[in-house]
């Protein structure tokens, strides 16, 4: 199980859309305004918002190093799952999720709120496609009303493999935060644990999920 496992964080919000519309802000007031005192505050507020920004973006550089170099096969005992959860499907037929014992089982936690959960959806359905040839299972599970559930998924053309909990989710998949992705391997040990949006079709993903599933193949050319 590689140790050096990384997973490209997926954006749901546009790369700079904030100091964009900031700047523009300004440049509406530098015209709109144009007193010397006003065009003075303008320019001073232009140069910390520089400065702040440029801060931000060195830190988060930094941050991200660090978040990428923690994603890494949690340590036990968060680890290991009997498969007591049952949910139904969108059509409403009832899972017993022991039925995935023995394969590798990618296991997300989401909300139709949820915009990080969305923005990762396509690559989890594709995740799903590029592994159809191996022993591994997608479930995107929600505990939400069925409802509102099943008019979302129409509302939205949903293509991921969507589950609908009747009860509370399971304790050792317990989180504050969604979206939450659990590897379950074969053993039923949970082999990776990420909270946040990110690309699950990534070759490096799928490479480590295929040597969960004990299938050799080349990462290369599995995602686009």
């Amino acid at each position: 199980m590689p140790q050096n496992l990384k997973l490209r964080r997926r954006s749901w919000v546009p790369p700079g859309i904030i100091p964009v519309m900031v700047l523009l802000l300004m440049i509406v007031a530098w015209f709109a305004f144009p007193l010397t005192f006003v065009r003075g505050v303008l320019v001073g507020f232009a140069a910390a918002l520089a400065l702040v920004l440029g801060g931000i973006f060195f830190a988060s550089r930094k941050v991200r190093t660090m978040l990428g170099t923690r994603l890494a096969p949690p340590p036990l005992p968060h680890g290991r799952w009997d498969y007591a959860m049952t949910a139904e499907d969108l059509e409403g037929v009832i899972t017993d999720f022991s039925q995935f014992a023995g394969e590798v089982l990618v296991l997300n936690f989401w909300a139709t709120s949820c915009a990080p959960c969305m923005a990762e959806m396509p690559s989890l359905a594709r995740l799903r496609d590029a592994t159809a040839d191996i022993p591994v299972r997608v479930a995107c599970v929600t505990a939400e009303p069925a409802d509102v559930v099943r008019r979302f998924a129409r509302r939205h053309q949903l293509d991921a493999p969507v589950f609908i909990l009747s009860h509370r989710v399971p304790e050792v998949f317990a989180t504050r935060a969604i979206p939450a992705t659990y590897v379950v391997d074969t053993q039923g040990n949970i082999a990776l644990r990420h909270v946040g949006a990110a690309e699950w079709d990534a070759p490096s993903v799928l490479s480590f999920i295929r040597g969960l599933a004990a299938v050799p193949a080349d990462a290369e050319g599995l995602s686009n």
